[in-house]
Formats: structure tokens, sequence, C-alpha cells
């Protein structure tokens, strides 16, 4: 599994910087984890960091805060086959495959969605040799809250441990 990060308030040398977040997981298949803020500035350094949108197998949006969300319909603009994943809170995307999420669900062998919590965001946890990586969006339930639905989620399969959170 590789994770990039493609848009942060921190972003690394020669790519632009703005408050926001996203992540490019690349694992079996390749999914973005939220969209920014600015459509241009993800599609940039998306860009400069050699990643095809037309590349992404599916969105996961974590929440509807338009510091996770500003991006999307750029992305969508450049992707007409993306699955997106939505927490059930969240409204707006038109015409394209959706799933909403409220409950855990597993996405993909060992790649999991928490299920919306408080109502407002859903993260997800990914299973690896070295533990659970769990990715979130802002953490507004509180990242404790999430790490503990990411053990539970993974409990099934006997891996508990997390390994790394990363996110905005």
């Amino acid at each position: 599994m590789k994770i990039t990060i493609i848009y942060d308030n921190q972003a690394k040398k020669g790519l632009t910087a703005d408050w926001g977040f996203s992540c490019l997981i690349e694992n079996k298949e390749k999914i973005l984890f939220d969209t920014g803020a600015n459509g241009k500035i993800l599609l940039n350094n998306m860009r400069k960091l050699g990643i095809d949108p037309q590349s992404i197998d599916e969105i996961f949006i974590s929440h509807y805060h338009f510091d996770h969300t500003g991006g999307l319909s750029d992305i969508l603009n450049m992707n007409a086959t993306a699955k997106i994943y939505i927490p059930s809170s969240f409204r707006g995307v038109k015409n394209r495959e959706v799933i909403e999420i409220k409950d855990p669900i597993e996405i993909h062998a060992g790649v999991f969605s928490t299920g919306e919590l408080d109502g407002i965001e859903q993260s997800m946890a990914i299973q690896t040799k070295k533990g659970l990586v769990i990715i979130v969006g802002c953490s507004h339930p509180g990242v404790d809250k999430i790490m503990d639905r990411a053990k539970e989620i993974a409990r099934t399969s006997g891996q508990e441990k997390i390994y790394a959170v990363i996110g905005g």
C-alpha cells in the first residue's frame, strides 16, 4: 500500500499548500480520500505528483465541509467512472454511482469505512501487516472514537493494533 498526500496546508516542496486535505491510497484500487478545498489546486498538485485523475477508481469523502469537498466537482469532470463513497448526511452528487454509508462496512478486503460517526464524518481503516492504518478527515467525532470504531471493525480479523493515523 502507498499513501500520497496531495492536498494539505503544509504541502511538501513544489506543491501548493492550502487549507484542506486529500490523499491518494494505492492498494489494489486507487482511492482518492477527500478532495481539498480548491479543485484547481488539487488537480495542479496531482499533475506535479504524476497522478492521472482518470486512473482513480474510487473517491471516498469523509464529510461535507468545503475543505474536504471543494475539489470534488473538478475531479468528477476529469474522471467519469470513479465510484463515490459518501457519508449518508452528504448531499449534492448527481448522475454518478454513489454509495451512501451510515454504518461500518468493508469496502474491499481489508479496507473499511468506520461508518458515519456523530452524524457527520466517516473515516477509513486499512489492515496492513504492521497494523491498522486509519485515514481521517477532520476527526470531528474525536480521534479516540474513530480509533475505537476502527478497532471494533478489525477485531473480527484478529488485528486491532493501530500502526498509523493519517489525515487533516
